[in-house]
């Protein structure tokens, strides 16, 4: 349960990562090539972990 919830924090936070470049750049405070570049990088972290949690039954309270 523990390692879910780490994989999903992970996952969120790319999620947000895939998005904040983008805002960056158009407060000017990144160039075009260092957003495209932060995007892939989040993008692709985002695709390692999302899959490990989602769509997957959450496992059952031990007894």
């Amino acid at each position: 349960m523990r390692l879910r919830r780490t994989v999903q924090v992970i996952s969120w936070l790319a999620l947000a990562a895939t998005i904040a470049p983008s805002v960056a750049y158009l407060a000017g405070l990144m160039t075009m090539v260092s957003m495209k570049w932060a995007m892939l990088a989040a993008t692709a972290v985002w695709f390692t972990a999302a899959p490990l949690w989602m769509g997957r039954a959450k496992a059952a309270p031990p007894e």
